[in-house]
């Protein structure tokens, strides 16, 4: 299955178009970032043997996500320069900070009327993070809990459930790999 994303994002005076596909041939996911038509620069990654499409749409839309936050944030050198030393790198923060970890939700879906399938995915440096512990708080209303702690497949992506509620469930996501962390927080709203 061949598909992609593509996206203009305006960011600090400049249009960018994101262009996000997967090169099966090779296999790699490929994003490209063009200004004015040219290509100023493209960010790849070699994908999993053991990746299903599935798998591979959700590391795509990930990294086409991750890459138009960063050009927002205005961290073009990160998105373009993955493997200059940070120090290198135009506005690059101090030298002794590492890579960062990041999460992603790339899915929240109800399942048989039963319970909630949530999907994240976690980045090392924009790259997919297999085998890194992740673990999740929940508060729902008044009550709160913590979900078992789990490791992310080859593909970076950790599947968790819960219970079906009609509430609105806040999220503490905590990623650990490396000796490096990292935590987010994602609300989950019920459908309308």
């Amino acid at each position: 299955m061949i598909f992609g994303f593509n996206t203009d994002i305006a960011a600090m005076d400049t249009v960018y178009h994101v262009q996000t596909e997967v090169r099966e041939q090779l296999p790699r996911l490929e994003s490209q970032v063009f200004v004015r038509g040219r290509c100023i620069g493209k960010r790849a990654g070699v994908l999993p043997d053991s990746a299903t499409d599935e798998q591979i749409h959700e590391l795509a839309r990930a990294q086409h996500r991750w890459i138009l936050e960063s050009l927002r944030a205005g961290q073009v050198d990160e998105v373009l320069s993955p493997n200059l030393p940070k120090a290198d790198r135009v506005g690059a923060p101090k030298p002794e900070k590492a890579e960062e970890l990041s999460i992603e939700l790339l899915v929240s879906q109800r399942q048989n009327g039963e319970k909630s399938i949530l999907r994240l995915q976690v980045l090392f440096g924009g790259n997919i993070a297999p085998r890194a512990q992740v673990g999740v708080n929940w508060k729902i209303d008044s009550a709160s809990g913590a979900l078992q702690d789990r490791l992310t497949n080859d593909a970076g992506v950790v599947e968790l459930c819960l219970g079906l509620t009609d509430a609105t469930v806040e999220l503490e996501v905590n990623a650990r790999l490396g000796g490096r962390e990292t935590t987010r927080s994602f609300t989950i709203k019920p459908p309308q």
